[in-house]
This record gives structure tokens, sequence and C-alpha cells, in this order.
């Protein structure tokens, strides 16, 4: 190999480290070696897909990553997008970041050292989290903004796939549309030119709008236009017409001032009369006076009098008060008297009632003395009670003893029902998983429900047993083990019908199909017995590595289902381990060839081997999804074991509830005769204790009369009390009756005095009522006089306040204001007016017979030809200012245009040259040129066209995803990324296995092609990673190839020396010489 640097990197999978071969520890020495700004120095990865921790540094020009498939490769480029704030669908692989940490580690690293010629270089680091990522730029904390600037400033663009091409979307470059291809192209060589042809594409939108804005402008205009031409006779007309009314309205408003002129004449003559009637009436009252003053010395001497009369009436009222207080005490006193008399005689009937019950109770108690001298001796019943106490004792005894033996039979029996119960509960749960699937099936594929619903009600129209989907009969003899079931079979098959005869099979398909309108699987029993499926190997051989079981031996169900799985999933041959396995998986695969599926406790893995060349292994892992169907298991044995016990226990229980009823009989017998026994001695103890409660009696009725007896009243002495208490009442009486005698005497003087005073007052009020008769008569001419005058006042009031009303309408009808003059104008209007009311409204008449006989036109007609007329003002206006900023923005496109359209032509003939120098090296043609839409103006739809031609006879035909093999568009991609490289300013590009499904000759001729256009000095730095190269290929001297080795022994890469490891070299050979 002609290189002059080699560097290698070894990775392991999976726990295995990663090492590396020439690095320089975590700083990069500083030097020139030909990089551009923002090339890649330095890459750094730690837990991040299959990579444990792997650091190397890169070279200025081409630098080819080389390995096997699954070694790495593409996490290198995964690693550098990310690294530099790339999203994750632009690599097309996982939608997280989380999703490139390695399994099992709960964070990883990312770090790239760009280089910087102004200074130390930049240092990305990013560690990715489960759900957030970690940003650190030359050793300070930063975000992700921050990141993407700085990949902006350097014109890193890994989203763009003429820059940077991941594995996963090769076949996307050849799939994209010539637009996008134009815009790839801008962006990678100049953005400049990009930003052109979005603004040109944008403001051909604009232009269109403006265009659209004033076509419609313009329309709006002529519209209006033509409606006013047709409305202006109409508007003349009406203006005529409002001529006359302005005529009537000045007329209408001058007429409520002539009318106030008139009434303030009126006013003015009014006010005058009342003057000389005010004069009259003041001259009457001067003679008036002298008879007015008698008459109020009369007055007052009536009002002295009805205030002595008033004051006498008080006092006889307060007298006459205090007499009626002294009879009202008169007679509570002898309600007191009757009062003492009444209790005197209750007395006196308590005492005679007394006596009686005494009397009755010594009548009682000469009877009861009787009968207790009657009855017989207690002695006699005691010996027959005596008897009666044994047998009732036996007869107790013996029902005690039942009793017990009942309660033990029923506790045996609640006990029973109990164990019944519990088995009961046990198997509905276990027959409730059975519903719970079926629920779960109806809501996952609603068909295959119908029909298992249909077959339990038709099973009796087949030959033979067909059996429910396998979701239902599959029983997990291990709920946990669900996982690998439900991982290993597909849902199609789990919801499938197994038939054990083709006739029923093709009936039951036809009776979905045809007539219930289901799609639902159904699979035909295998001929083979389950015996005949057997594993190459025992599980004692498997175990090992760490299998437990094989995937058949974790479920039951029915043999005909197991055939088939065993048929069709090899569920035989299938081998289940636990955590040993993850750690042993490399062993496992070498040392047993047979398997090509095993899983561990949370992992599936598949092994391919290929049939070619050296048979290489391949082998993939994957995560086992959580189960869904299968999850909850059926135990038919603990089913079958829970039957049989309740069928045990209810043949119990009904022999116990046999014994239980004869129990309850006898103690029904026994509690009868008790019954019997009891009432005889009830009798018996009846008899011997009459003579005590006769004795009991006896003495509490002897008490009753002592206690009676004790109660006696002394009626003289209450006699004695009473009188005593009338002569104290009678004594108050006389009392009450000398003070109601001074009182009545009072009452009768005051009233004597009254009415001496009532004759005075009547004296008093004739001389009043004389003089205001006699000052009555002399003044009937001063009121007449005094209410003309009133008469006078009020009807100048009303004058005053009429004109007053005329004036305030007179000014509302000319808008003048309260404190306001009218205006010079209406004044001047008015002169033209006639002076007088007959003349102004004969004048109105006319005027507004004239507006009547002009034809009229809706004043509406006229607001809307006016407003028209403003709009169409206005529309001139608008459509002038946006033909002006039109015709602008027009000029303005076409100079955009020309700073566009030229170097764009300029940049794809130079891309055009590059491009068909390289086809031709291939002793092939190429050809790319600007794709102009028909409408030059359509900037969206310029783009690139990318022709080629790789055999004699054909023609040109544009690169698509469907003239051209994969190989041919591998080669027209790699080609055209070359024919990029000396003209883009990015600081690197990456093309991923892009030679795969090349033929040799052309990889050859694109290798040699690349290798001359990237090692040149003035070219930027490029990665291409492919897992193989042809031999005998020709390297340049400043080119580096990264090579990638996985394997069980591989040294730590911070161990890695490349240096000691020639110099032992150079040891060897030496010894060998």
């Amino acid at each position: 190999m002609n290189s002059s640097k080699k560097r290698h990197l070894m990775e392991e999978e999976n726990e295995n480290n990663v090492n590396i071969s020439n690095t320089a520890g975590k700083k990069t020495v500083k030097k020139d070696l030909g990089f551009v700004e923002g090339a890649i120095v330095r890459i750094k990865l730690e837990n991040i897909l299959t990579y444990d921790s792997v650091e190397f540094n890169t070279g200025p020009f081409l630098n080819v990553i080389i390995g096997p498939n699954g070694t790495g490769k593409s996490t290198i480029v995964c690693a550098i997008c990310l690294g530099l704030a790339g999203k994750t669908a632009w690599l097309g692989r996982a939608s997280l970041p989380a999703d490139f940490i390695k399994y099992g580690h709960e964070r990883g690293k990312i770090e790239l050292e760009l280089y910087n010629p102004k200074g130390e270089n930049h240092i990305i680091q990013r560690e990715i989290l489960k759900d957030k990522s970690l940003w650190t730029v030359n050793g300070r904390k930063a975000n992700i903004k921050s990141v993407e600037l700085m990949v902006s400033n350097l014109n890193i663009q890994v989203g763009n796939l003429c820059q940077f091409l991941p594995q996963d979307r090769v076949a996307e470059f050849a799939k994209m549309t010539q637009q996008e291809l134009l815009e790839n192209t801008q962006k990678a060589v100049s953005e400049d030119l990009y930003e052109l042809h979005q603004k040109l594409k944008e403001a051909r939108k604009d232009s269109r709008q403006m265009e659209q804005s004033c076509e419609s402008v313009e329309g709006r205009l002529q519209q209006e236009q033509q409606k006013n031409s047709r409305l202006e006779q109409d508007v003349k007309n009406f203006e005529e017409r409002q001529i006359h009314l302005e005529k009537v309205r000045v007329l209408k408003m001058k007429r409520p001032w002539v009318e106030y002129e008139e009434k303030r004449k009126q006013y003015l003559e009014e006010k005058k009369l009342r003057d000389e009637k005010e004069e009259e009436v003041k001259q009457a009252r001067s003679q008036h006076e002298p008879l007015q003053e008698k008459m109020e010395t009369a007055r007052r001497a009536k009002d002295d009098f009805d205030a002595q009369m008033k004051r006498k009436s008080t006092s006889i009222k307060d007298c006459a008060n205090k007499v009626r207080d002294s009879s009202q005490q008169l007679e509570s006193l002898t309600d007191k008297i009757a009062d003492v008399q009444k209790d005197l005689d209750y007395k006196q009937q308590e005492e005679d009632s007394r006596k009686r019950k005494a009397a009755d109770m010594r009548n009682q108690l000469q009877a009861m003395e009787s009968e207790l001298a009657q009855v017989d001796d207690v002695q006699d019943h005691q010996q027959e009670a005596e008897k009666l106490a044994q047998e009732m004792r036996g007869v107790n005894q013996e029902m005690t003893q039942v009793q017990h033996s009942g309660n033990t039979i029923r506790m045996e029996m609640d006990n029973i029902r109990r164990e019944i119960q519990g088995n009961q509960q046990e198997l509905n749960q276990i027959q409730d998983i059975s519903r719970r699937r079926l629920e779960t099936l109806r809501q996952r594929h609603r068909h295959t429900y119908d029909a298992v619903m249909w077959l339990r009600e038709n099973k009796n129209l087949f030959c033979k047993k067909i059996y429910e989907p396998m979701i239902l009969c599959l029983n997990m003899k291990n709920a946990g083990d669900a996982r690998y079931v439900e991982n290993h079979i597909s849902f199609n098959d789990l919801r499938a019908f197994v038939c054990e005869d083709p006739n029923d099979l093709d009936l039951f398909m036809s009776t979905m199909r045809d007539e219930q309108r289901l799609k639902v699987n159904v699979v035909k029993m295998p001929v083979e017995t389950v015996e005949s499926f057997q594993p190459p190997h025992s599980l004692a051989e498997y175990s090992k590595f760490g299998f437990s079981s094989f995937l058949k031996d974790l479920f039951d169900c029915p043999d005909a289902v197991m055939r088939f799985l065993c048929m069709q999933y090899q569920v035989h041959k299938i081998v289940v381990g636990d955590e040993r396995v993850k750690s042993n998986v490399n062993r496992v695969i070498q040392k047993n060839p047979e398997l090509h599926v095993f899983y561990t406790k949370d992992t599936q893995y598949t092994i391919k081997r290929s049939r070619y060349g050296n048979k290489e292994i391949s082998a993939r892992n994957t995560k086992l999804r959580e189960p869904v169907f299968l999850a909850v298991s059926m135990d038919a044995q603990r089913q079958h074991e829970l039957r049989k016990q309740i069928q045990t226990c209810q043949l119990k229980l009904q022999g116990l509830e046999e014994q239980y009823s004869s129990l309850q009989s006898k103690s029904k017998d026994l509690e009868s005769h008790m019954n019997k026994l009891r009432e005889i001695k009830k009798d018996v103890n009846k008899r011997k204790d009459q003579k005590k409660r006769l004795q009991y009696q006896i003495n509490t009725k002897k008490e009753s009369i002592q206690r009676i007896e004790a109660e006696t009243i002394d009626m003289d002495i209450e006699a004695e009390k009473a009188r005593k208490m009338v002569q104290e009442i009678a004594f108050l009486k006389c009392g009450l009756l000398k003070q109601l005698c001074v009182n009545t005497r009072k009452c009768f003087e005051l009233s004597q005095e009254k009415v001496q005073l009532s004759l005075k007052h009547s004296g008093a009020i004739y001389e009043y009522t004389s003089f205001e008769a006699e000052l009555r008569d002399q003044s009937q001419s001063l009121q007449g006089a005094e209410r003309h005058l009133q008469e006078l006042k009020e009807g100048l009031k009303r004058t005053r306040a009429m004109a007053k009303t005329l004036l305030d309408r007179a000014k509302v009808a000319t808008g003048t204001g309260p404190n306001e003059e009218l205006s010079p104008d209406l004044k001047k209007a008015f002169e033209q007016c006639p002076p007088h009311l007959d003349e102004i409204d004969a004048q109105i008449h006319e005027q507004q017979a004239r507006a009547d006989c002009t034809f009229q036109v809706d004043e509406r007609v006229v607001r809307e030809f006016q407003q028209r007329k403003k709009e169409i003002h206005r529309l001139q206006c608008d459509l002038e200012k946006r033909t002006r900023e039109r015709d602008n923005h027009h000029h303005e496109i076409e100079e955009a245009k020309r700073n566009w359209l030229g170097p764009l032509r300029e940049l794809i003939h130079r891309i055009n040259d590059n491009f068909g120098y390289f086809f031709t090296c291939m002793k092939c043609t190429g050809e790319v040129d600007i794709s102009i839409p028909e409408n030059p103006e359509d900037y969206e739809k310029y783009g690139v066209r990318i022709k080629v031609k790789y055999r004699d006879g054909e023609p040109l035909r544009e690169l698509t995803p469907h003239h051209q093999s994969g190989g041919e568009r591998s080669v027209a991609t790699v080609l055209y990324m070359m024919a990029l490289q000396e003209l883009a300013k990015s600081p690197f590009r990456c093309v991923d296995e892009i030679n795969q499904g090349m033929d040799p000759i052309n990889e050859r001729k694109v290798f040699e092609l690349v290798v001359q256009t990237v090692c040149k000095k003035s070219t930027s730095q490029y990665f291409l990673l492919t897992p193989k190269l042809l031999p005998d290929l020709e390297y340049a001297d400043n080119m580096t190839v990264l090579g990638i080795y996985s394997g069980p022994h591989m040294m730590n890469h911070t161990e890695w020396n490349v240096r000691k490891f020639l110099r032992r070299r150079e040891k060897l050979s030496e010894r060998v010489v």
C-alpha cells in the first residue's frame, strides 16, 4: 500500500472495549498541515452506539474509513452530525438523540475538535442523556443555539446532501427534485446565491400579489365610475329640489321669530295695565288698617280663653282618673274576700274525701286477712317442685348436648361453604382471564372476535374440531414468559384459527368471507405429530451457555396448534436463557451454528450466516416489546382441580346438612317438652307463693292507712285563719272609700269652674266674630281689586312664559344657542322674507309646491353618489401609488435576477466542466445544466438537471430513481459531489458507503478520481466510508486511511502506541536478517 499515514481503529461490539492506534492525546498539536478553517481535527466518542470509548485524529484531505459491516463506520458519521447540532432526521435512523446511546448506559459523549487558524482549535462537546443534551464549547457551557451559530459561521451544512451524505440517505440524493438539488448546490457553494434565489422567489410572490392588487383596484375603479355616470341626472334634479326646500326651511325658521315678536309686544301692554292696578290696590289697603287692629285685639282675648279652658279640662280629667283607680282597687279587694271563702270550702271537701278513703282501705284490709286465714300450708308443694326441677335439668342437659353437636356441624358447614366460595372465586378469576383475552381481541381485531363468537354457536357444522385463535387457546405456564411468544409469533398467526380437516377449512373460509364478510386467518394442522419435532441437541447441552428452556416448553396449547407452531416457527428449536447468555453471545454463536434465533431476558438475537465467500456472520439484537395478549395465563390443570374440589365439598356439605336437620328436629321436641315442664312449675310456684303475696299486700295496706290518717286537716284552725284575712281586707276597703269621696268632690268643684269660664269664652268669641263680619263687609271692594290685580299678574306671567317658549322655539329652529344672538347670515336671509305671518305662510306653500313638482330622488342614492365620488378619487390615488410600487419592484427583480442568474450560469458551467471531465475519465458522458421553466419569472421552478450516459448507443438521460441502476446512481452522486469539491466553501464533506452497488471497474475509476480530486492542497477535507476496497488501488501520499477492527482481545485505545509497534517490528526484522 503506497500510503505514508495509516491510522487503525479497533472496536469490539457489545461489551468489548474499543481501541485506537494513532492518537495524539486530548490536546492536538497545533500545526498547519493543510487543514481549512472548520475541518475536523480530532473525534472522540464515549458510549455511542457500538463504541465504549474511542479517540482518533483525522487528515486534512481524503480520509478513507474502512471496516466490515456492523463495526461502527456509520456511527462516526452519526457522531459528526449530532456533535455539530444536526437533526436526527438528517441521519434517517432513530428519532431521538437518546437512541444513539450505547445499550446498557445512561449517557453518551461526543467530542469534536475543529481547526481554527486564528488561535486555539474549537472543541465542541455534547453529552447526551435520556431526556436532554449538555453542550460545552472550548470548555465553557453553551446551548444548542450557540453551537448552531458557530457551525453556520464555519459554513458547515450537515443537513445538505451535497455536503453530508449518510448511509441511510444515499438513495435520497437521486430522489431529490431539480429544485431541491439547486438549493442544496447553492447552499454548498455560495450562501449569497442561495439567499438571492430565496429573495427572488419571495419577490416573485410579492410581484404576483402586486399585479393582482393593481388589477383588482383598476377593476373596482372602472365599476365605480360606471355606476356614478348613470346617476348624474338624478343628482341634478335632487340639487334643484334642495334649493326650493332650502327656501322653505328659511321661511319656517323666520316664522317662529315673527310669532315671538308679536307675543313680546302683547307682554309689554299687559305689564303696563298691571302697574296701574297695583297703585289702586295700595290706596284701598291704607283705609282698611284701623278695623283690622280691633279684630286682632278681640282674637287675642279669644285665644287666651281657649288656653284657660284647655287647662281646666286637663285638671278634671286627672281627678276623674284617680276616682276610677280607687274603684278598681275596691273591686279587687272584694274578689280577694271571695277567694278566701272558696279556699276554706275546698279544704273541707278534701277532709271529707280523706275520711271516706280511709274507711274503704280498712274494709279491704279485713278481706285480705280473711283470705290469708283460708290459704293451705306451703310444705305440700315443695316436693312436687323439686321433682319438676330434677326432670327439667335432665331435659336441659340433653338439649345442651344436641345444641353443641349442631354448632359443631354448622361450623363445619360454614368452613366447607367458605372453601367452596374461595375455590369458586379462584375458578371465576381463571375463567375471567379468558374473557379478558376475548375482550382484548375484540378491541384489536373485531373481525376475528366476531368469527370466534360465530364458531362457538355453529360448531356442529364441521366434521372435526376447529380451534379458536392462539390468543385464546395458548396458556403460559409463567406469565413473565409471554414476551418471548408474542415477539416470536406474528400477530396475524396469533389470531389464526387452526383446522384439522381441509374440508372444514374451505367451508369455514367461504362462510367467513362470503356470508359473514369477515377477514380472518385460518391455517391447517400439519400431518406430522408433535413427537416428530425434536431439537438438534438436548437442553442439557445448551444449559452450559445459560439457556434454561425451549420456547415450546413455556406454554400449553392444543396438539394441533402445537404442531403448527413447531412446523412454522420452530418453537421446539428456539432456546431461552438468562443474563449469562448475554455475556457469552459470541461464544454461543460460534459453538452453536444451528441456532438462528435465541432469547435472553429482554433481548432477541437473530443470526444470519452468509452462504458465499468466507460465510460471514452478522448478528442483530432487538429489545423485546412488552406482551399484550398472553401476559395473563389460564392454568387448565388448576381449573380442573378446583372443579373437583368444589364437587367433593358439595357432597360433604349435603351429608352434614342432613345431620343438622335431624338434630334440629330433636331440638324442637326437647324444647316442646321443656315448655310443658315450665308451665307446671309455674303453677306450683304460684300456689306456693300465694300466702307470702297476701301477707305482703296486708302490710302494704296497713302502711297506706297510717299515711292517710296522718294527713288529717283541722278545720277550726283553717276557719280562724280565713276570718282574720277577711278582716284585714275590709280595713283596706275603708281607706279606699275615703279617698274615693275626696276625689269625687274635687272633680265636681272643677266642673263648676269650667262652666263659668265657658260663659266668658263665649262672650270673647262673639266680640271677635262681630269685628270679623264688619271687616269682611268693608273689604269686599278691596278683595275685588286684589282679584283683578292677581288675574292681571297671572295673565302677564302666562304671556311672558309663552313669549319665552316662542323665543326658545325660534332659537331651536335656527340653531341659535340660549345666550346667543341670531347670526348675521340668518339676519340677512330673514330680511329677504316677508315680515308678516300670512305672507310667510303663502311663501312656504308656494316653494313647497315647486319642490313637490320636481322629480324626487332617494336621498340615499345621492349620498351613495357622493361617497362613490370620494371612493373614485381614493382609488385613482391608490392605483397610481400601486403602479409606481409595481414598476419599482419589477426593476428591483430584474436587477436581482441579473445578480443571481449570471453567477449561477457561471457556477453550473464550472460544475458541468468538472462533472463532464470526471465522466470522460470513466469513458462515459455526463452533463449538468440549469432547468429553466417556461415562464422565466417562476424562480421557484428553476432547478439543476443532471444527465448521464453510461453506454454507447443510448441517449443522455436525466438522473432519476427509475432510469439508472443503484450503482449508476451512486457513480453520478459521488462525481457530482466531487465536481463541487473545488467550488464549495464547506470545510469538509462526508460520503458513507457510496461505492455499494458499483461494479469493480466503476468503483476503481471513481476511487482514483476521488484521490486525484480531493488530495489537492486547495480542496477541503473529505470523508469516504466503505466496508471494502479493491486490491492494487492507487493512493496519494497526503490521504489518510482509518481501519476499523473488532475482536474480543483488543487492548484499550489509550495503550495503543504505533511508534512502539514500529520499533518492535524493526527489531524483529533485524533478528530475521
